[in-house]
């Protein structure tokens, strides 16, 4: 990564900043649960001692109309913290993550009669999991503003993949520091696919769903499910899309592919999503799309780089850079505004879950013409 010039200015203003409010019409509950799989032994745990394989998401849900806010910590404190190091070894704070806050609606002081009007509205579901190494915490704003678009969203972190996870009773998983060949690679894809199918299974389990729902003016249309993931976790998006009859189509953004999904493929629509240039650099878009035989469709986002699919840029654009350190931040998180992004990058997710949750393929064709900074290599619809 490249080093930044110091901002020690800049080190009172993140301990107030709150992260940039979502788009979309709809306020947005947050809710987080931790599960615990006790059908598998932890594959991931270096050490074998694990009896058992935990998990934990946020799950971002969508309320019609206005909502009473509440301000909660973007991050824990050890993922803060993670993230902190690497902003000190980039010249900026240290404790720039811990100071975040994110608004979202207080479920608890929803009115009863805005809860009861709602209640029969079914969201579907979409699930996101993140690059390799990172928390889901650093994709929280990106999928509270696609949940403002309609959808639950569930983001899911898996824990020695991440670099750190802290679950609610205060238990922190440290990362494993995995090598990145192949069939590391390969096996925590497996991994993460396992991990979301388990909580697909749990959301169908009432005894843990009421409770995650509690106050939520909605329910989740469980037969509407789609997978995003960035980074590695696109990989870990085709291979839930392959495996698993419940996920109708799946959305890889500016990720590796990984065997055996890139070679098996599969018959559900797909997108493949990314920065430019990405297929140049990264030849298992090319090895992965003859495989692709259902809708499908590669397109990149002008302006982009990998870190614009990440909460990365709108973080940092609450801060007023100095110009060579904007410039060397865009080589890193791209030229697009951040605010633009959502916009963009909702926009496409939109069109193409019409397409993988309703069979409608019209307004993915119009993607293009919708969004200027979206150029499609390759579609067949």
């Amino acid at each position: 990564m490249l080093v930044l010039l110091p901002l020690l200015a800049l080190s009172s203003a993140a301990a107030a900043a709150l992260v940039p409010g979502p788009t979309g019409p709809f306020s947005v509950a947050m809710k987080v649960q931790a599960l615990n799989d006790t059908s598998r032994r932890d594959p991931l745990d270096p050490t074998g001692r694990s009896p058992s394989r935990r998990v934990l998401f946020s799950a971002f849900l969508p309320v019609r109309g206005a909502c009473p806010g509440e301000a909660l910590p973007y991050m824990t404190p050890s993922v803060a913290a993670w993230y902190g190091a690497q902003a000190a070894a980039n010249g900026l704070p240290g404790d720039l993550f811990s100071g975040f806050q994110m608004e979202v609606c207080d479920l608890d002081k929803l009115p009863a009669c805005g809860r009861e009007k709602s209640k029969q509205q079914k969201y579907p579901l979409v699930l996101f999991t993140p690059g390799f190494g990172d928390s889901r915490l650093m994709y929280g704003a990106m999928a509270r503003s696609l949940a403002s678009q309609g959808y639950a969203v569930v983001t899911v972190d898996h824990p020695f993949d991440a670099m750190s996870v802290e679950f609610p009773d205060g238990t922190i998983i440290p990362g494993a520091n995995f090598t990145e060949d192949a069939a590391t690679l390969s096996k925590v894809v497996q991994v993460r696919n396992d991990d979301m199918s388990f909580i697909i299974n749990q959301l169908h389990n009432r005894t843990i769903r009421d409770p995650l729902l509690a106050n939520f003016p909605g329910s989740l249309a469980l037969d509407k499910i789609v997978v995003i993931g960035h980074s590695l976790g696109g990989a870990a998006a085709a291979a839930l899309t392959r495996s698993d009859t419940r996920v109708l189509g799946g959305v890889d953004l500016d990720g590796q592919l990984a065997d055996p999904v890139k070679s098996l493929g599969l018959s559900k629509p797909f997108l493949l999503a990314g920065r430019p240039g990405h297929a140049a650099e990264d030849a298992t878009w090319d090895e992965f799309w003859p495989h692709l035989r259902g809708p499908r469709a590669q397109l990149a986002i002008n302006g982009t780089e990998h870190g614009s699919f990440t909460d990365r840029p709108a973080l940092l654009s609450v801060f007023d850079f100095p110009p060579p350190v904007k410039q060397a931040l865009q080589g890193l998180l791209g030229s697009i505004d951040s605010k633009r992004m959502d916009v963009v990058l909702n926009g496409v997710l939109g069109r193409f879950f019409e397409l993988a949750l309703y069979g409608r393929d019209g307004p993915f064709r119009g993607v293009e013409q919708a969004f200027a900074e979206v150029s499609v290599a390759r579609s067949h619809l």
